[in-house]
């Protein structure tokens, strides 16, 4: 009988220290009203989780949420937040519950020691809860999104075929159906959110080095050159101005370009370009998030 008691007691003990234990969104705070956990045993939930991070307005608190904690009483809870790269760090420490709060991106850029640069539409942030320390199971994460008023920012997968002109380039037209394909960018300029898009297009040689290239890749199949001095640049720029696209700006070698054909499918966006000394092509550029583009015209 004396073992029965004792092994009764010891039963009794990993079962407090089991419900000590218990902090997580298994134990929701919302679903227990009452003090059902204030012997032993403590609740850790987020509530209201609402909002998402935005390139545009940095320094808005755009992401809201409560801490709440319910049972036994404890030190605090940390919210930490780490961002998909790696970096991490706290965003304060909450001692009375519930805690409501909000967080802009430039307190998650500061918590973690990352600028603005750092981040990418879509970049999901993990935000995590401690207690002494310690991870618990309760998690949400944060998307990074963008209003900018031309958001065509990102990497994809371009193919561009020459086409024959009839023009001054003989070399160019005898190229004609080579295709390119490969690793392409568009590379925002605009930093005002409500200003039109104006972006570098970015492409990938032989080496894959990144090379700044308004041909979109159709030089490296017309002319097999891998070399920044021969791809066309100078001040050329893709602009978005209310959905319609064009290419402003002249070569280094005082060539304009003009966009034709544009058309929208999905994730897939198609057009023509072609210069004023007789070179073009047909180009097709998918993006990378499956994500549609928008209703672009020419």
């Amino acid at each position: 009988m004396k073992i029965l008691n004792n092994l009764s007691k010891l039963l009794a003990v990993l079962f407090a220290i089991t419900m000590v234990g218990c902090v997580g969104s298994d134990f929701e705070g919302t679903e227990y009203p009452g003090n059902e956990f204030t012997v032993s045993g403590t609740a850790i939930s987020a509530l209201g989780v609402s909002g998402d991070f935005d390139i545009g307005k940095a320094d808005v608190a755009s992401v809201s949420y409560t801490v709440n904690a319910r049972g036994e009483a404890i030190s605090g809870v940390e919210v930490r937040i780490t961002h998909p790269d790696g970096p991490t760090g706290s965003l304060g420490t909450s001692t009375t519950f519930p805690d409501a709060k909000t967080v802009s991106l430039n307190d998650a850029l500061a918590a973690t020691g990352m600028s603005i640069d750092d981040v990418e539409v879509s970049d999901m942030w993990l935000v995590e809860y401690l207690v002494d320390g310690n991870p618990t199971t309760t998690s949400f994460s944060i998307n990074t999104v963008t209003t900018f008023k031309s958001a065509l920012a990102g990497t994809m997968t371009g193919m561009a075929t020459v086409t024959a002109q009839g023009g001054a380039a003989a070399t160019w037209d005898g190229n004609a159906g080579m295709v390119w394909e490969g690793p392409l960018e568009f590379v925002r300029q605009q930093l005002n959110p409500d200003d039109d898009g104006e972006y570098i297009i970015m492409t990938q040689n032989g080496n894959a080095d990144p090379l700044e290239d308004i041909s979109f890749g159709a030089y490296y199949a017309g002319y097999g050159t891998d070399a920044q001095g021969s791809l066309p640049n100078g001040d050329l720029r893709l602009r978005d101005v209310d959905n319609k696209l064009s290419i402003t700006g002249l070569s280094q070698w005082d060539e304009a370009y003009t966009i034709t054909d544009v058309v929208v499918d999905g994730a897939t966006l198609s057009f023509s370009w072609t210069n004023d000394y007789g070179e073009g092509a047909n180009i097709v550029i998918t993006r990378d998030d499956g994500e549609d583009w928008p209703a672009l015209t020419n």
